[in-house]
């Protein structure tokens, strides 16, 4: 069994390493996203980068679960401050879709460009929305409404990942507390049709 010590220098490692496939994909670009940028940029050596990640496609399949536990802990800190009612969970998963960094919006431009040529890299993120559209349909707003926030913040997403979308901070800003609005507003229409 692999010691606690061990198990964090591996993790140190790796997230080490990802932050750098981060930097190059957002600098230069997904293409410029090889074993040997890497090793420049982290000063690690190709053979035990390789000895990690057999190839790119297991390199970008562990940056994926990587961004996807991100993910996860920066919803649970979104959920952990919400106020308690029936709309934390969704109005956190909406908040958490909405705060990423360059960084991982650049990196998922990456992973598409690569599922392009190798779909199956999608595969984790495909089980991933699974379990959030299971969310979606336990949140008080039912799955059809919640979809639509939920897929306005994505559209959005993917806007920015592709680099066409042409909103300033101000209106990203706007965007953002305007998503909000219209979820306590359709959760306000919800309460009063139950009542």
């Amino acid at each position: 069994m692999e010691s606690s010590p061990a198990r964090g220098a591996d993790n140190a490692l790796r997230t080490k390493i990802f932050h750098a496939a981060e930097a190059i994909v957002s600098e230069l670009g997904a293409s410029q996203l090889s074993f040997a940028s890497l090793s420049e940029r982290t000063g690690i050596d190709a053979e035990q980068l390789q000895a990690l990640f057999p190839d790119r496609d297991a390199l970008l399949t562990a940056m994926i679960e990587y961004r996807l536990e991100r993910f996860r802990i920066r919803w649970n800190a979104y959920e952990s401050v919400l106020p308690d009612d029936p709309m934390r969970e969704l109005k956190a998963l909406l908040l958490s879709n909405l705060s990423e960094s360059s960084e991982e919006k650049n990196m998922d431009s990456a992973i598409f460009a690569a599922a392009a040529s190798n779909p199956a890299l999608l595969q984790t993120s495909s089980d991933d929305v699974q379990g959030l559209f299971d969310i979606l349909a336990k949140s008080p707003l039912g799955l059809a409404q919640a979809s639509i926030l939920f897929f306005s913040v994505r559209g959005y997403r993917l806007f920015e990942q592709i680099g066409i979308c042409p909103m300033d901070d101000h209106q990203r800003t706007e965007f953002q507390e305007q998503i909000m609005r219209l979820a306590r507003t359709l959760y306000e229409q919800k309460l009063e049709r139950d009542e």
